[in-house]
């Protein structure tokens, strides 16, 4: 199914890997211009060639979407080289030690908070006014069914996805006329770099065979019995940021295997 993406410029933060590596590759194979954003230069580059020479189009958005004129220059500047930013992609976050909560550090719910939320904020801010100009854009907040549902040793993370999700729901109510779509997209656990390095991390405490027990009991959690895998999420992206979902804005659809099932 054509999804009719062609040519159009798609801004993504914290494309540099992950998620959001798979998100900027199968856009450009959709035949969108892709803006890589990140704070890693290096990642950034990686999946800049990864999408030239795929032959698809692509450039580098260097920044730190916590900081708010470094996002308008880098909009500015795709903006410049691209004429317009008609989807935005807010996939940026990081999530620090999965502690109880009285054990996280101030400064490290700071940065949490800052990413994922003030970073979704800064971006949406800034190309906002284009999009409501031309009368037409897509945002898609990557959020997660920890801030639905509530999960332990993940309140910072979840309280900052938390935000997100208001915001999404708010805002959509606010640019709807101009024809601007706003959703999220809420996955439960993906096998993602960012949940492979935390199963490393619990490996190394508790040992491998504690950790397949672990893996085991998670997956009998889930409905469809297996845990998501990226192009999951990413295909639900693409749906969201394609004009097949023109008439849904203000929502936030888990892409969870059934994980859990809001009314």
């Amino acid at each position: 199914m054509d999804l009719k993406l062609s040519d159009k410029v798609v801004f993504i933060t914290g494309s540099g890997g992950g998620l959001g590596q798979k998100f900027a590759l199968d856009f450009a194979a959709e035949g969108a211009k892709v803006i890589v954003n990140d704070i890693n230069a290096r990642g950034i580059e990686q999946t800049v060639d990864l999408i030239k020479q795929a032959g698809g189009q692509a450039m580098p958005g260097l920044c730190d979407i916590t900081a708010l004129a470094a996002v308008k220059d880098a909009v500015k500047k795709a903006e410049t080289a691209y004429g317009r930013i008609d989807i935005l992609i807010n996939n940026a976050a990081v999530q620090f030690a999965q502690v109880p909560f009285i054990e996280t550090r101030p400064e490290d719910c700071d940065r949490e908070i800052q990413v994922s939320l003030y970073g979704t904020l800064h971006c949406s801010r800034a190309v906002l006014p284009g999009m409501i100009e031309r009368k037409f854009g897509k945002i898609i907040n990557i959020v997660t069914d920890a801030a639905r549902a509530g999960q332990e040793r993940e309140v910072n993370y979840s309280s900052a996805k938390g935000g997100v999700i208001s915001f999404t729901k708010s805002i959509a109510r606010e640019v709807g006329q101009h024809n601007i779509n706003v959703n999220a997209i809420s996955p439960a656990a993906t096998n993602s770099p960012m949940r492979a390095e935390a199963l490393r991390r619990l490996q190394e405490k508790i040992g491998e065979q504690k950790l397949q027990e672990r893996e085991e009991k998670i997956r009998r959690v889930y409905p469809m019995r297996r845990i998501g895998e990226p192009e999951d999420v990413s295909n639900t992206v693409l749906f969201l940021a394609s004009d097949l979902s023109r008439h849904i804005t203000g929502q936030v659809l888990s892409v969870n295997g059934g994980f859990i099932m809001p009314g």
